[in-house]
């Protein structure tokens, strides 16, 4: 019997990174109810290879205009199957961790249910160091015995709001959601790459949600959020907190836990924004000594020492 899952499938211009997803894809997709690929205007060949592969295995093709949460909506919109797994390309699942996203979520009725990613390199080739904060979460919960448990609310407010900018719900690739639920709070596309922090922060205050501690997909990683400059982390970071605030407003007047969870959370956003001021200041003030002072700050620092000693031995 399939599993009762519709998998959606997104691909833009990725033809080689595909190929190399497809090898995961083909394992498990005989054993979902449905497999929708979502193309937007590919044009070095990704398309072409999808239909040459795909097919035998029963895949619906639709087309939707270039967007990253915009073509996972659409493919989640065509969805029919109860639950929802969005594969997004080189973040690889095993069948075996999609059997287990499925009973932890039929288990507790949950809406969406989230196990900590395998950190990869970005081509899978090895593991890395980094860490996501479900990564995080998993350890605690192994190291206190806790197997995969539905989250209390207080306790998915804190963590789907306290971890911006990444927020619990780390790789959707690692996640399973209920349809429905999905289909009727899509995910933003006005959040850049954020798209997924900022869905949880949307749906906190009510989404039911599980955690699970095992491994179940494998994360490659891509970007480095800790390279970019500060001064668009602040920027993203107030654009997060502001839409978590938003939905925790929403309700609190008529629930006096939200109330409580809106009261910890703007005094966690104080003290985290004054620490981003302060770097994105200290950016700013890095990029003007730089300006100012041909050959950047090391060589300006050089001089000044240079003309301290020759005052002191003239």
């Amino acid at each position: 019997m399939k599993l009762p899952i519709s998998a959606v499938l997104p691909i833009y211009n990725c033809r080689e990174r595909l190929e190399r997803h497809l090898q995961s894809v083909v394992t498990w997709a005989p054993s979902v109810q449905e497999l929708i690929v979502v193309d937007s205007g590919s044009t070095d060949g990704t398309l072409e290879l999808a239909r040459e592969i795909l097919p035998p295995l029963g895949a619906i093709f639709i087309h939707n205009p270039p967007g990253l949460y915009q073509s996972w909506n659409a493919g989640i919109a065509a969805a029919t199957s109860p639950w929802c797994y969005i594969t997004t390309v080189e973040d690889p699942i095993a069948t075996e961790g999609l059997h287990h996203l499925l009973e932890v979520a039929s288990h507790h009725d949950a809406d969406v249910v989230i196990s900590p990613p395998e950190m990869r390199n970005d081509d899978g080739s090895k593991p890395v160091e980094a860490k996501m904060p479900a990564n995080h979460l998993a350890t605690a919960f192994l190291s206190a015995g806790i197997a995969d448990r539905p989250l209390n609310r207080a306790e998915t407010i804190a963590l789907l709001c306290g971890l911006l900018p990444h927020g619990l719900l780390g790789s959707s690739a690692s996640n399973l959601y209920r349809t429905s639920f999905l289909q009727s709070h899509p995910f933003p596309a006005d959040f850049g790459h954020c798209g997924d922090t900022a869905w949880g922060l949307r749906v906190a205050p009510f989404v039911k949600a599980s955690f699970t501690p095992r491994f179940c997909a494998k994360f490659h990683c891509q970007t480095n959020f800790r390279a970019e400059d500060p001064v668009k982390q602040l920027a993203r970071h107030r654009e997060l907190s502001d839409a978590a605030r938003t939905a925790l407003t929403a309700v609190a007047s008529s629930d006096p836990q939200a109330a409580i969870m809106l009261g910890w959370f703007n005094s966690y956003d104080h003290s985290t924004q004054v620490l981003w001021n302060w770097l994105a200041e200290q950016h700013e003030y890095q990029k003007h000594l730089t300006a100012k002072y041909e050959g950047g700050i090391l060589q300006y620092l050089r001089r000044a020492l240079r003309d301290e000693w020759n005052k002191r031995h003239s």
